[in-house]
Order: C-alpha cells, then sequence, then structure tokens
C-alpha cells in the first residue's frame, strides 16, 4: 500500500515536471522564432551586399585587364607613324576581339580607323574636341559610338605616334553587351543593379526594367519608392564618401533594400543593386514557417507524450512490467541497428518465402545500395533484376522451395550503384528459415567491394607490367635493329676493305660508305641516349645570355652544307625581330631547329626549297618576347594519321619513300619534350605530296638592349639605302633601323637604287652606304654594283646581302669593287659586326674556310687513349697544323705553363682522363701565371655528348664543345667559331 503511494506520488511529480518543461519549451520556441526572423531578414540584406561587392569584383577586373591590354596596344601603335593607316588597321584586326570596337585616332586630323572596318573615317570638328580633352588614359562614361548609335562603354589612352603626331586608341562595348556580360541583374530577374556615378546617373543599367520606367538617375529611383528626403539624403552623402552599405527603403507600397559599392578602378563610380525586401525575405517567411510547424510538432508531440504518461497511470502494475520489457528491446534492436547501419557493410534481409515480401532489411542498406530500404520494402522485383551473380539475375521467387534449415552459398554479385554509378561486389548467403510457423527467406549479403578491388588492382599491375615489358623488347628490338644495319654496313665494308686495298677507287668508296653509316650510327645512340634522359626526367636546362644571332649562324653554317650535297634551295628570313639579345639555352634551341631542318632537307628531294622563317610576336609578358621558327619545306609530307603520333618515340611513316630513308623515330619525340620543357608550343601542318610545316613558339627573357646610337656616329654612317628585289625584306630593314638615326631609303632593283643615288649625291645628300642583294632577277647585285661604281665617283661602301654560299663569287665580286659581305636574315648584331669589319678594312672576300682554318696553326691535343691522338693528329695534320700530345691534364698543364707566350694556338682537351681529368686542367689553365692563360683557345673534345656535359665544359672555362667521334666538318666549323670569336673580343 505504502509502495503503491509512493508510485502514485512519483507519477504526479513527472506529470508536473513534464507540463512545466513543456511550457518553458512553447515560451522558448517563440522567443526563439521572434528572433530568428530579425536574423534571417539582417542576413538576407548582407547576401545581397555581398552578391553586389562579388559583381563590383568581376567588373573591376574586367576594367583592369582591358587597360592594361590597351595599355600594351597604345605602345605597340606608337611605334608607327600617323600615316601608316594600312599597317594599324592590320594591327586593329589582329588585336581585335569579336565583340568589341578598337580605334586609332589621329588627334590632329580627326582620321580614324577601327577593327570592325576596312575604311577610314574623318570625326566632326565637335567630336575631335571632346576627344582631344581627353588626356592619359582612363574609362569613359557612356556616349555615342564612333560607327554605331549605340550607347558604349569602354576605355581610352592617349600616345604619341613615331612621327610626333597624337594619337588615343579606344575600346568600346555595347552598353547592353556588358549588362549581359556581368549579369547586372539576380533574384530570378526581380533584383536589378546599376553603374552609377557621383551625382546618381546610371551609366549601365540591368538588362529589362524596374516598373514601367526607364530611369536615368538614381535618386529617382528612390523618389519614385517614395524614399524619405532624409534617407535620401543618407544615400547621398554615403556616396560622397565612397562608402559601401546597405539601406531599406520602406515606400508605401513595396519596400526595396538597395545597396552599393564604389567601383575600385573608376573614381566617383559606384555598382547599386535594387532588390524588392518580399524577395529578399520569402526564403525567411518559408524557414519560419517550417520552424513553427516543428514548434507545433514538438508540442503536439509532447500533449501527446502527457496523455500516454496519464494513460499509463492508469494500467495495471504487470502491462506496465511487459511494455517496459518490450520497449527495453526494442532500444537494444534500434541499438544493433544504428551499429550495423554506421559500422558494418553487411545487409540482412528477411523475406517471406510466399508473398516474396521483404518483412525487414537492416538500415544501413541506403548507405551502401544506394537505394532506400523503404522502395525494397514496396517492391523487390527492381533489386532483384539489377542484382548479378556470375552473370545471372537473382530470382528470389524460384527459393521458395529452401527448406528450413536449408542454406545456399552463392558466388560474388555485381551491384551498379543507381546515384553514382559505381560498380560493387557483394558476397551473397541465403538461408531458409521458420518464423511462426511461417517460412522465411534470409539473405546475407556482405560487401567484398575492397577485397575485388585490391585483386583488380594487382591485376591491373601485372598488365602494366606486362604492357612495360613488351615496351621494352619491342623497343630493344627496335634499336637492336636499327643498330645492327649500319654496323653490318662498316663490317661488311671494312671486309671489302681489306680485300681491296690496293683499289684507290674502291677504298674511297667504301671509307664514304663507312663514314655514312657511322654518323648514321652515331645519331642513333645520340637520340636514344636523349630520348633516355628526357623519360627519365634528367633533362635540365641551362639559362645563359644568347644572341639570336649566333644561333641563327651556327645553324646556317650546319644546313647550308647539307642542302647543298642535295641542291636544294635554303632560305633563312627574318621579320620584326626588335629583341635579338635574349637569354635562353642556347643548345636546346640549337637541337630543335637542327632537328627540324635536317628531317625537312631528308625528306626533301633533290632541287627543292627549304625556308626557315624568325618572326618577333606581340609582347605578352613584360620583359619577356615570343619567338616564332617556322621551318617549312615542298617535300613528301605526311599523311593526317601520321601527324597524330609524329611526336611519339619510334614512330616513322609507313610507306615507300620513307622506308628508304634512314632514321630513328625518335627525332620528333625528342624535339617535342624539349619545346614541352622550355614551356614552348610546337605545330605541324602537312600535306601529302606538298610538304610540312613546323611552327615554334618559345617565350625567351630580354636582356637588357645595348646602347648604339653612337655607333653610327663613330663610323660617320648617317644615310644607307638598301636594295632586295622583296619589298617585305626592305621594309623590315627600315623598320629596325627606325630609332638609329640613320635614314634608310629601299630600292627593289638595281637600277632604281644607282637612280636614287645618283639623284642623292646631286642633291647634296649622298648615301653613305649601301646594303645590296645579290640574287635578284633583271640586273643582279654583281651587275648592280658595276653600275654603281661606273657611275657613282664617290667610293661609296658596297655590302653584299645573301642567303647564299658567297665563295663561288667571292673572288669576282671583290675584283668589281664589293666591300663586304652580309648573310641573310638582317640582324642589327650582324649588321653592326659587318660594318665594323669593313671599317676596319678586314678582307673583302669573306670570312675564312673551314678547309684552312687550322693550317699553320700550332695545336695541343690532351687525350689519354692512343688511338684518338693518332686519329687526331693525323686529321690535324692532312689541314696544315702542327701538333703536340698530352697523355693527361696534368702533363697539359705543365706544357702549357713552361711554353712561350704564343707556343699554343689552340688546346683540344679531353674530358676523362687519369691523373688530372679535363675539367680540373683547364681550371688550372685559366688560373696559371702564364700571359695567355685567359685567352688561349679551349675546346672539349669528349664523348661526354650530352647538354649538361657541354654546359660543364662551359662552366670550367672551356671555349666550345666537340661531341666524339669526332666528324671532320663539324670539328672545323667549331673551331672556326672560336677563333672568330677570339678575334672579335680583341677588337
Amino acid at each position: 500500500m505504502i509502495k503503491r503511494k509512493i508510485r502514485k506520488s512519483k507519477r504526479q511529480w513527472y506529470t508536473a515536471a513534464l507540463f512545466l518543461c513543456m511550457c518553458i519549451m512553447l515560451a522558448g520556441g517563440i522567443w526563439y522564432i521572434s528572433n530568428l526572423r530579425v536574423n534571417l531578414e539582417e542576413q538576407a540584406i548582407e547576401n545581397v551586399l555581398t552578391v553586389t561587392k562579388q559583381q563590383q569584383q568581376a567588373f573591376d577586373n574586367f576594367i583592369s585587364l582591358d587597360r592594361e591590354r590597351l595599355h600594351s596596344f597604345a605602345k605597340y601603335f606608337a611605334l608607327y607613324a600617323s600615316d601608316d593607316t594600312e599597317l594599324i588597321r592590320e594591327w586593329l584586326t589582329a588585336f581585335g576581339e569579336v565583340d568589341a570596337f578598337y580605334s586609332v585616332i589621329n588627334l590632329d586630323t580627326g582620321q580614324y580607323c577601327g577593327n570592325k572596318s576596312d575604311q577610314v573615317y574623318e570625326m566632326g570638328t565637335d567630336i575631335l574636341e571632346g576627344y582631344r580633352a581627353l588626356l592619359g588614359s582612363g574609362v569613359r562614361e557612356p556616349y555615342r559610338s564612333l560607327y554605331t548609335d549605340e550607347q558604349m562603354f569602354g576605355y581610352y589612352e592617349r600616345f604619341t605616334f613615331a612621327d610626333g603626331v597624337p594619337g588615343l586608341i579606344q575600346k568600346s562595348y555595347d552598353c547592353t553587351k556588358v549588362s549581359q556580360t556581368f549579369s547586372l541583374s539576380f533574384y530570378n530577374d526581380q533584383g536589378f543593379a546599376y553603374v552609377v556615378n557621383q551625382k546618381g546617373n546610371i551609366l549601365v543599367r540591368s538588362v529589362g526594367m524596374l516598373g514601367d520606367h526607364i530611369y536615368k538617375n538614381i535618386f529617382d529611383v528612390l523618389t519614385e519608392h517614395d524614399a524619405e528626403e532624409a534617407m535620401i539624403a543618407e544615400f547621398m552623402r554615403a556616396l560622397d564618401r565612397q562608402g559601401a552599405g546597405s539601406l531599406v527603403v520602406k515606400g508605401s507600397g513595396r519596400n526595396y533594400v538597395y545597396t552599393y559599392v564604389p567601383i575600385e578602378n573608376v573614381s566617383e563610380w559606384y555598382l547599386v543593386s535594387i532588390v524588392p525586401e518580399d524577395v529578399i525575405t520569402s526564403e525567411t517567411d518559408r524557414i519560419l514557417r517550417n520552424s513553427q510547424m516543428v514548434m507545433a510538432y514538438l508540442a503536439g508531440t509532447l500533449i501527446i507524450c502527457v496523455v500516454l504518461i496519464l494513460l499509463i497511470r492508469h494500467t495495471r502494475k504487470d502491462i506496465q512490467d511487459r511494455e517496459w520489457e518490450i520497449g527495453y528491446q526494442e532500444q537494444l534492436f534500434d541499438i544493433f541497428a544504428a551499429y550495423l547501419a554506421n559500422n558494418t557493410d553487411d545487409i540482412y534481409m528477411l523475406i517471406d518465402a510466399r508473398e516474396h515480401q521483404v518483412e525487414y532489411i537492416s538500415p544501413n542498406a541506403e548507405r551502401i545500395l544506394g537505394i532506400s530500404a523503404q522502395s525494397i520494402t514496396a517492391d523487390l522485383k527492381p533489386f532483384t533484376e539489377n542484382l548479378h551473380v556470375q552473370g545471372d539475375r537473382i530470382d528470389f521467387g524460384r527459393l521458395n522451395a529452401l527448406e528450413p534449415g536449408m542454406s545456399l552459398e552463392a558466388a560474388q554479385a555485381e551491384w551498379a550503384n543507381p546515384k553514382t554509378g559505381e560498380k560493387k561486389w557483394f558476397q551473397m548467403s541465403i538461408y531458409g528459415t521458420l518464423v511462426q510457423d511461417e517460412r522465411k527467406i534470409v539473405a546475407y549479403i556482405s560487401d567484398r567491394t575492397k577485397e575485388r578491388e585490391v585483386q583488380n588492382t594487382l591485376s591491373e599491375a601485372l598488365q602494366i607490367a606486362q604492357v612495360a615489358n613488351n615496351a621494352k623488347s619491342s623497343f630493344l628490338s627496335s634499336v637492336s635493329h636499327d643498330i645492327r644495319t649500319p654496323m653490318n654496313a662498316i663490317t661488311g665494308f671494312v671486309t671489302l676493305l681489306k680485300a681491296e686495298a690496293d683499289n684507290p677507287d674502291a677504298v674511297r668508296d667504301y671509307t664514304q660508305r663507312i663514314d655514312a653509316a657511322s654518323q648514321h650510327l652515331l645519331g642513333l645512340i645520340n637520340d636514344v641516349l636523349d630520348m633516355n634522359k628526357i623519360e627519365s626526367g634528367n633533362a635540365t636546362l641551362h639559362i645563359s645570355d644568347l644572341n639570336l644571332t649566333d644561333i641563327i649562324e651556327e645553324i646556317n653554317a650546319i644546313i647550308r652544307p647539307q642542302a647543298k650535297a642535295k641542291s636544294q634551295s635554303f632560305e633563312i628570313f627574318s621579320f620584326s625581330v626588335n629583341h635579338e639579345n635574349l637569354q635562353g639555352d642556347k643548345l636546346r634551341i640549337n637541337q630543335i631547329l637542327i632537328n627540324l631542318l635536317s628531317n625537312a632537307v631528308k625528306y626533301t628531294p633533290e632541287g627543292g626549297n627549304i625556308r626557315m622563317r624568325v618572326e618577333e610576336l606581340p609582347q605578352v609578358l613584360e620583359n619577356y618576347c615570343r619567338i616564332r621558327f617556322v621551318v617549312s619545306d615542298n617535300g613528301m609530307g605526311m599523311s593526317e594519321e601520321y601527324q597524330k603520333v609524329i611526336f611519339d618515340p619510334f614512330t616513322r611513316e609507313d610507306n615507300e619513300i620513307s622506308s628508304q630513308i634512314q632514321g630513328t623515330g625518335l627525332g620528333m619525340a625528342i624535339t617535342k619534350s624539349l619545346v614541352d620543357l622550355m614551356d614552348g608550343t610546337i605545330q605541324v601542318r602537312s600535306e601529302v605530296g606538298r610538304g610540312s610545316e613546323f611552327t615554334v613558339e618559345l617565350q625567351l627573357y630580354i636582356r637588357e638592349k645595348e646602347d648604339t646610337d653612337a655607333f653610327w656616329a663613330d663610323f660617320g654612317i648617317r644615310r644607307i639605302i638598301v636594295t632586295d628585289d622583296e619589298e617585305a625584306v626592305c621594309l623590315d630593314i627600315v623598320r629596325s633601323m627606325k630609332d638609329t638615326g640613320v635614314v634608310t631609303d629601299y630600292a627593289t632593283d638595281g637600277k632604281m637604287a644607282v637612280q636614287m643615288m645618283r639623284r642623292a649625291r646631286e642633291e647634296g645628300r649622298p648615301y653613305d652606304l649601301i646594303l645590296l642583294d645579290w640574287k635578284m632577277p633583271d640586273l643582279d647585285g654583281l651587275g648592280t654594283v658595276r653600275l654603281i661604281r661606273k657611275n657613282y665617283p664617290e667610293k661609296i661602301p658596297v655590302l653584299l646581302f645573301t642567303a647564299y654560299d658567297w665563295g663561288e663569287i667571292g673572288q669576282e665580286a671583290a675584283g668589281i669593287g664589293v666591300n663586304h659581305f652580309m648573310p641573310k636574315p638582317f640582324f642589327m648584331t650582324t649588321f653592326r659586326n659587318s660594318i665594323r669589319r669593313l671599317m676596319e678594312n678586314e678582307p673583302k672576300s669573306g670570312p675564312e674556310s673551314n678547309q684552312e682554318v687550322v693550317k699553320g696553326k700550332h695545336i695541343l691535343v690532351v687525350d689519354d687513349v692512343k688511338a684518338n691522338q693518332l686519329v687526331l693528329t693525323k686529321i690535324l695534320g692532312t689541314l696544315g697544323a702542327e701538333c703536340e700530345v698530352a697523355c693527361n691534364g696534368k702533363e697539359a698543364v705543365e706544357m702549357f705553363e713552361n711554353s712561350p707566350a704564343g707556343a699554343y694556338d689552340l688546346i683540344l682537351m679531353d674530358v676523362s682522363m687519369p691523373v688530372l681529368d679535363g675539367y680540373a686542367a683547364t681550371r688550372a689553365i685559366r688560373a696559371s701565371a702564364h700571359p695567355l692563360a685567359g685567352s688561349v683557345p679551349i675546346i672539349a673534345m669528349t664523348a661526354n655528348a650530352f647538354a649538361d656535359d657541354v654546359r660543364l665544359a662551359m662552366e670550367a672555362g672551356m671555349d666550345a664543345h666537340i661531341a666524339k667521334p669526332v666528324q671532320l666538318e663539324k670539328m672545323k666549323a667549331v673551331i672556326r667559331q672560336v677563333f672568330d670569336s677570339k678575334k672579335e673580343q680583341e677588337t
């Protein structure tokens, strides 16, 4: 009795406590909802301000980038004269964007042209005065287009043409397109944004209309929205302060939220957005309604709980105990189910065997399968149709014959997640059982995806290893075949040499063939080693000072003899090259161009044409210039299919002609890798039977430009005349000479040049120099020189300008009065060097021939291998040189230090030697007290042939590098270049 009273007292206390809690929760809910409304409205307005700021930042970035680009263009047009309209229109067309109007205006005459038309226009006086009033650079308020009646938005920058005439470049956009580009409307076009000035005038407006009017001033919009005068005044003050913020205009009909943000790139411009408050707060209202529903639901739940508690008070104790037990079991079951859902990847299903209805499925089904447990419970069929076991579908309907106690072990089943498409694999086990005398099927589905993925990974790894092994075998097979082919030729011709040693003609023929096979074998080895170094990631760049002229001259010296041997025409052209002194990896650039040109020679038939064009493109990055190299030929060309794989290693086009030409299939792969290493681009365009064209673009750092103004005055050159039958070449030279202060005229044929020279002399302004092309139609360069010497009393210096080998006309040219030769294409460095040689009375017949480069020279040969010593001394001896031999670096240093000044004209230094290697020996020579320690030419002659080895040789103090085995012509060319360079340094 006492226990019952105690139990009753507790139930009453629990009821009172529950009722009190319900009251507290209801009161808290009401307070929460009221505060939530205020916070949500403030957050919504803050979101509008954030969106406005994002639009302002996008608009600012757009303006900033456009102004930077316009500044770059203005600098470029400042290079041209104001009357050079055709070139200005060409560059406008190249620079112009599809949706923008570019205009270049002559502020003296009012003439202007644009990128949308080929015409030249002239503006009226009033309009011209308006443009003359524009100073410096800036962003204009909307104005009427020069070409249409549309309102335009844009930028301008003043500059001065090359002839001193003031000019202005302007870029314009249609205001409507600017609005569309920056999406100056949001909230499903219910909100609008405007670009306004400090006076409130609307400069750029949203697409569409706010209400029924098109407003011109933002303060008119405020007035239309019934804003209070104090609020309008506050808005004006905010614009004056150039601040950012928001305000709510509470009108008589509808409230609006105004946000305003200053535009950083344009002083006194603002981006103002206007959004109806009810549009912003619609989401707030929805959240509040949901919150109220939740509170109502909680209140209802609490009421139900109270009612249930009151009902429970009237039940009997045994029923209470039984319900408590049931509740306890359910709680345990829920805990177990929650554990399964979050911690295991195994699914359990209980299926009625007769109705095929899922009665229970573990709650982790959706996480694992991607479909909800409710959908499986509602209809089992879609699930079973998509679950495949060893290629067959699971049919649970056929499992009703499974007797209780029996089980069925199934193989792995495949499943595709319907949401993500992800595939999974499961191990299934199925059991028969009885539940309350009803036959049931228990399905146990265990996720085995990770195990399967491990198996797949191992399988893929095995497959990759097999592919790599096959690739290695294919590589070795290909290389073995390519190596054995020239080796077979070498060994075969050596056998023939032994048999026919007394036949001089046969010996000469066999040695030539051995030399050709050796060169092919050497090229293959170099390509394979280069490709291996690139693919292993060990290829590096050696950035150093370089001169574009030196690169072109070296390439010309290597490729021209190859082209001449096949009676091919080889020409090099340059256009718009303003920067010759650059920084980059000279060896890698040479390797790229030589690969392309050697292929052009190889795959072009005899008598064909090979061209290389060097062009400087407009700058994109400050202090960097873009150089484009275009190599073209009229050779055999390539199919479209082969062009897709041309840069893959060991790929060669399979046709009858190419199969007869020796090659490794690695040259283009190496070229592409080197271009990528320098962050450049390479493109190929080709057509079978019509030739190929390769375009390489590299971005190189610009070194400080030389001050050459004093050069021309020192040599007394004030006026020159250029003569070439290609007008584009003449114009490029005139453009290059523009900043030198030298008056440069041109003629396109010899007779015109002679007439211009006679007229200039009669007018008292004779030319100081003529640059004359050799190959011209009608009257060539030599014929023109004869006319000049016959009709021009003054001995004007003549530079013969040619892309061909002048050796064949050297004596004839000198005899008729040619003072010096200059190679094409035109580079300012080459031009100055040629003038310096001419004025200092250097030989007229061009540079010293390679054949006699070492004649009479005393050379120290340093090599530890007797065979190499013998080969080098014999070769140099046949060229007229006297040789001494040192067997290691230490011996070479001692011989040099003990020699009188001028005893050695050249040192050929091996690198890998005992006692003291070549690098250390070179450093010791350079550091010695010998009077010629710093100037004696030292050339590395070594089997270390990589670019890094060349760099190490230069860092040690050597002047050049020749790779073994020695190629005679290349050795002579390198020695000549070193001697010429030393001579230039001395002068």
